[in-house]
């Protein structure tokens, strides 16, 4: 028995060793050969460590928002200061976790770009990147696996919404094994050459792939094995294939993953560049591909406004839950009222469509009706085209609308999809939104069980209540840049109100911005009444308040009756009184020129001076003053301001009216002048830069036609806007026959916009028909109106 024991206790001993020999042997053995079949040298382990990499945030434990997801970016090293810089500038901080891009072993980037990149050793940027797959998700195990709990293979070229993606990751456990993203099985040409079973498929690269913590635990061991057995030249089949054989899963094979990983295939380097205002765009998750660098910023942009609106709506809805609980506890009648029980009983009224109540028939607001025209009763002509504002307007509707409609489609298997708007009705109250009454057309979608698709109709009675008006300041400093807004934030005020150096900061504007000289340069010939009205205005609005301005007339003679003399005495005896301001005039010689005007007068400036076209007719008031030089930046943007143009005041407020006495701004007394292009606001610089002024343009016109489309054509920003500030006093257009064609009827056309409205002009026709009936003698202005 003792012999026998003694072998039993020999044989246990001869395994036991055996057993710790073949795992020293093993360990040796994957020290040596795993890193060589992955590309030789040290492991990524050894060769790069967590305190290798000064670019990568330590997650932090008490904040689970920021340890949820590391991405990784693939890239390669002609990218890393166009792609990759524009990626970790915009997508990549929503992203709650970790953004690392991997490039080459050779990648180099310069400090200043603070950009999180790591050189995968023994790895180049050749393609396939089959290699630099498989390694960079090899690193990511080997330092973050723990730190973690999902994990991102994405390329340079897609944009990501970090929000959505979180909401969606929060709702899956990444204790589970999970492979998700767009599924594919590749394309019609390949079928049958990437090796994949009858019910095999792969996450397709470009969309981007997401692993759980518990996938890559159990794929990364493998990865050598994976490398040395590929099937096919594409990475994303051969991760799949990798996948499916070492922990046993497919792609998320679902129809929502095409919505969500939405991967633009019809428009190719194109894609994302067109309307964004589109539910592909509104639903989806991830967006492939973006190829065209600024794309990425214009897209990021679009979506951070897109999260800004869903906050205010958020906002909305909390206003109307505590005005709720307010009513019911009986709160509204205590004596301390807080600012916030203010705002919660003006912006959380429920929404209805009888919010506001007129308190007689002229108080009445009128429905706009739609369909492929849009109809106005108070329009001098009802029936108008959809503009481009009312269409943006309705696709932000109908965007809002169907986020709500398709808020729960996930968990009920089915998706109601927009196809047009039939018909409907807007008008906007005042104190509380716009209103609109939509008949949809709508098609429903159901993708679980049975699958169904219907087209359905359904009416929108919907509410967009206004919110309180938000600031932002921004100070720029020395530094000019166009706001990213496009120039909204520098058109806030648009009706004349003084704009001091703290509201220029809020409007992006340095302090130093707002006092820059505006040289005024003015064409003048004859009509020294009016230009003695223009010196009153001007003496109001720049002399008096001590504004930073200089004024430049070039004057040309007239063949008969001139009065330049005149002229050049007003101005002097301006300078006599304002010895500290800048008031020149310059003889011009020849006929008059407008373009040959304002070309020597911006002669006489400085390279970086702005300058101020104007005309003896205009009125202005100080505000303006403000806009123009908040709204044009060097080489950058120039200020067409649409000045107000009056109608006749003998046809508004009667004959007795004295030219320029009414200064009001409403349908009635007058109209924007959208196609009169004659007051810019620029620079000398620029000015050169687009061929300056055409001299040889003689007489009426066709100048400012000239100098608009040169910038049209330039690389210049053109920025336009009502501006109330700017307000053209009539005076009657007289259109010399021998102007040439072009000109003639323009000046003829010019001359028929300004005597009034369509309305009032059909009231004065009535009433003089009314008149001939009678018998009545007609001796009102008869001469004004010849060759209406």
């Amino acid at each position: 028995m003792g012999a026998s024991r003694t072998s039993k206790f020999r044989n246990l001993a001869n395994v036991v060793g055996s057993l710790l020999v073949g795992f020293a042997l093993a360990t040796w053995l994957r020290m040596i050969w795993v890193p060589a079949s992955l590309g030789g040298g040290k492991s990524c382990n050894s060769q790069h460590s967590q305190r290798d990499d000064p670019f990568l945030s330590t997650p932090e434990p008490n904040h689970p928002s920021k340890n949820l997801l590391m991405v990784g970016v693939m890239t390669a090293a002609k990218y890393l200061e166009t792609r990759a810089v524009a990626v970790n500038r915009t997508w990549a901080q929503t992203i709650p976790g970790q953004v690392a891009f991997f490039s080459s072993s050779a990648s180099s980037i310069p400090p200043e770009w603070n950009l999180p990149v790591i050189s995968l050793p023994g790895v180049t940027d050749a393609y396939p990147p089959q290699k630099k797959s498989f390694m960079m998700l090899k690193y990511m195990h080997d330092n973050y696996i723990d730190k973690y709990e999902w994990f991102m293979r994405a390329d340079d070229d897609v944009y990501i919404r970090g929000d959505r993606m979180e909401e969606f990751l929060r709702s899956l456990n990444s204790s589970h094994t999970y492979f998700i993203g767009q599924a594919g099985r590749g394309k019609v040409e390949e079928l049958g050459l990437l090796h994949l079973e009858y019910d095999d498929n792969f996450c397709m690269g470009g969309t981007g792939m997401v692993y759980s913590r518990a996938t890559l635990r159990k794929m990364i061991p493998h990865v050598s094995y994976c490398l040395k057995n590929l099937w096919s030249t594409h990475e994303d089949v051969e991760v799949g294939r990798c996948i499916k054989k070492f922990v046993g899963i497919d792609c998320t094979w679902s129809y929502e993953m095409q919505t969500l990983f939405y991967n633009n295939y019809s428009v190719g380097d194109t894609a994302f560049t067109g309307d964004l205002q589109r539910l592909e765009v509104h639903n989806a998750i991830t967006m492939h591909p973006v190829k065209r660098t600024p794309y990425i910023y214009r897209l990021h942009n679009y979506l951070q406004s897109v999260k800004v609106n869903d906050l205010h709506m958020k906002i909305a809805k909390q206003y109307r839950e505590i005005q709720e609980l307010k009513e019911l506890l009986h709160e509204d009648g205590e004596e301390s009222v807080t600012a916030l029980d203010q705002d919660a009983q003006r912006f959380g009224t429920p929404i209805s469509l009888n919010k506001y109540i007129p308190e007689s028939h002229k108080e009445v607001i009128p429905w706009t009706f739609f369909s492929r025209y849009v109809y106005q009763s108070r329009h001098d002509s009802p029936r108008q085209g959809l503009t481009q504002s009312i269409r943006t307007g309705l696709k932000d509707i109908v965007m809002q609308v169907m986020t709500l409609i398709n808020a729960n489609s996930q968990k009920v298997g089915r998706t109601i999809e927009y196809k047009e708007i039939l018909y409907g009705y807007s008008r906007v109250t005042p104190n509380h939104g716009a209103d609109y009454i939509l008949d949809l057309l709508l098609i429903y979608k159901k993708h679980r069980g049975t699958s169904r698709t219907l087209s359905v109709r359904r009416h929108a009675y919907l509410q967009q209540a206004f919110g309180k008006i938000e600031f932002q300041e921004e100070d720029d400093g020395e530094e000019n840049h166009v706001p990213a807004t496009g120039g909204f934030q520098s058109s806030l005020n648009l009706f004349g109100h003084k704009t001091n150096s703290d509201t220029a900061v809020q409007l992006g504007k340095s302090p130093q911005r707002i006092k820059e000289t505006i040289h005024f340069v003015m064409p003048l010939a004859g009509r020294l009444e009016i230009f003695q009205r223009f010196m009153r205005n001007y003496e109001r609005v720049c002399l008096k308040t001590n504004e930073n301005a200089k004024l430049l007339v070039i004057l040309f003679k007239k063949a008969t009756d001139d009065p330049s003399a005149d002229i050049i005495k007003t101005l002097s005896d301006y300078q006599k009184m304002y010895p500290h301001k800048e008031l020149k005039v310059i003889q011009a010689q020849g006929d008059f020129s407008r373009g040959l005007a304002l070309e020597l007068g911006a002669s006489q400036c400085g390279p970086e001076a702005l300058m101020f076209f104007v005309d003896v007719d205009m009125y202005l008031s100080q505000g303006f003053l403000n806009r123009c030089r908040m709204n044009t930046y060097r080489t950058k943007m120039v200020y067409f301001p649409v000045v107000f143009s009056q109608y006749s005041p003998d046809i508004v407020f009667g004959s007795e009216a004295r030219q320029g006495s009414q200064l009001v701004i409403n349908n009635d007394a007058g109209y924007f002048r959208h196609f009169g292009f004659g007051l810019v606001c620029l620079y000398h610089s620029d000015l050169k830069e687009v061929g300056g002024m055409n001299n040889a343009i003689v007489g009426w016109g066709m100048e400012d036609v000239d100098l608009y489309e040169k910038f049209v054509r330039s690389n210049l920003t053109i920025f336009r806007g009502p501006d109330a500030g700017l307000v053209h006093i009539y005076h009657p257009v007289i259109c010399d026959p021998r102007l040439e064609a072009k000109q003639y009827q323009m000046c003829i056309g010019s001359r028929s916009s300004t005597y009034g409205s369509n309305m009032q002009l059909a009231r004065l026709l009535q009433e003089m028909s009314q008149d001939t009936k009678s018998g009545k003698v007609i001796d009102s202005h008869e001469d004004d109106y010849n060759g209406r």
